[in-house]
């Protein structure tokens, strides 16, 4: 007598059946209706022992196990974040978080108040805690989404600690400085980034990852940044276009006039803007140092690169542009960021500015 069958598959004949299963249907196969149903029987202890060793995993799970999973299989593989971010969130578990009292604890079991006594007790400044918070709040987000925890960070506030002044401190260029900066600049290498700099305000990562092609009817495409040696992502939301002043257009066709000389005189191609004399990529130690050889030679104080984004900025605060102007042409993620720069403008340059105002 045949076997009973009631469907056929690339010309083989099975029996199938149906059963939900969380609210779903799934179907099962066999070569009867006998083995079809084995099939289910063996889905449902494989399901079984499965739940099992995941509760088994939840219950012992430690938060050092748990936070080891986010960075490895959540953080760095995420296109969230910029490369910084996700160094600084790692640096600040291994130097602060790793090894504390939080470490051997499990999971699921950590309370807000376990979480507030670590706060409390660690023994940094009020920038670095910021930090600290800022990767317990992505780490316990990325729990809260695969239900290993509840969301007990809610629950916490953030100490006030001892802050870490240099940190706060905006430096920027004076007047005359950048007056000084640019007068000296004439046979310079460093020419045409001090010009980019200080006309659109960029990180100086983005000016090194600027192609030609980026500089496009009258407007500056920020795509790409070169970081630590690698062409990456601009940071998080810092993909912008930034409309290019009168003065960088002069001095782009200057720089690519001198820059095309060089690269036939030298025999290399590239398509970007800033490079060293044989055509490779600038590495930022070596240029930093070269800056610094620069200040020194104009007898200006060396300052970090950064200056030249806050001098951009607080330049435009002067001018009475909108914050939002302001922070949409940096990349900022967020105007807070934007509005430290305000409190360097004088009132009566503020008033300056409202009384431009036409309605």
């Amino acid at each position: 007598m045949a076997t009973k069958t009631n469907t056929t598959i690339n010309s083989k004949n099975y029996f199938r059946i149906t059963r939900t299963i969380d609210g779903k249907k799934k179907q099962f196969y066999g070569s009867s209706k006998g083995d079809a149903e084995k099939q289910y029987r063996e889905f449902l202890e494989k399901r079984a022992e499965g739940m099992r060793q995941e509760a088994q995993i939840l219950a012992t799970a430690s938060f050092s196990d748990r936070a080891e999973e986010y960075i490895n299989e959540a953080l760095k593989p995420s296109s969230r974040y910029a490369e910084g971010t996700k160094a600084a969130y790692e640096s600040a578990y291994n130097t602060h978080i790793k090894g504390s009292s939080l470490d051997k604890m499990v999971a699921h079991k950590i309370k807000a108040g376990d979480i507030q006594k670590f706060y409390n007790e660690l023994n940094v400044s009020q920038q670095t805690l910021r930090r600290v918070h800022k990767f317990m709040a992505s780490f316990y987000k990325w729990m809260v989404r695969n239900e290993y925890a509840n969301d007990v960070l809610s629950a916490v506030e953030i100490p006030k600690k001892e802050d870490n002044k240099r940190h706060e401190d905006i430096v920027i260029w004076t007047d005359d400085e950048i007056h000084t900066i640019l007068d000296g600049l004439e046979e310079s290498r460093l020419r045409f980034l001090v010009y980019v700099l200080l006309y659109t305000g960029c990180r100086i990562s983005e000016a090194l990852g600027l192609k030609y092609s980026d500089f496009d009817n009258g407007t500056l495409h920020i795509r790409r940044q070169r970081y630590k040696g690698e062409l990456k992502e601009p940071k998080a939301g810092s993909q912008r276009d930034i409309p290019i002043h009168s003065a960088l257009v002069e001095e782009l066709e200057r720089h690519r006039t001198w820059h095309k000389a060089e690269m036939k005189k030298r025999n290399y191609r590239t398509d970007f803007v800033f490079t060293t004399a044989n055509g490779f990529q600038i590495d930022t130690r070596n240029l930093h140092r070269a800056f610094t050889r620069y200040y020194n030679k104009i007898g200006v104080e060396p300052k970090h690169t950064h200056a030249y984004r806050s001098t951009f900025c607080t330049q435009l605060c002067k001018c009475g542009v909108p914050l939002e102007v302001a922070s949409k042409l940096l990349g900022h993620k967020s105007i807070e960021v934007t509005a430290k720069h305000y409190a360097l403008v004088q009132p009566e340059t503020q008033k300056e500015a409202i009384e431009k105002l036409v309605y």
